[in-house]
């Protein structure tokens, strides 16, 4: 009998959540009846907190380690992702 560690089962739930999230957003996009999207979009929404919450556990058990970004990264981060934004809507208002 094989016997996975706490930290095996958090990656393994976590990794399936990726999963999951990945797919109702893609079927989301690519759903045609509005009633199907709508219930595909609540239940990326539900993913993405369950995620979220496996995160936090792992984070908490320094099973996911992360850096703290400084004010610059985060300042070029928000710039980048608003430019790539107003690129975005310039091609899609032409």
């Amino acid at each position: 009998m094989i016997e996975f560690t706490e930290q095996e089962i958090l990656q393994d739930a976590l990794v399936a959540q990726k999963f999951m999230i990945h797919m109702y957003c893609q079927f989301g996009l690519e759903c045609s009846n509005e009633c199907l999207r709508k219930m595909f979009n609540e239940h990326h929404a539900i993913a993405m907190e369950h995620n979220f919450k496996i995160f936090n556990i792992m984070h908490d058990l320094d099973f996911y380690p992360t850096t703290i970004a400084t004010s610059k990264d985060i300042k070029s981060a928000l710039k980048m992702h608003t430019q790539m934004q107003t690129e975005l809507e310039q091609k899609l208002n032409k």
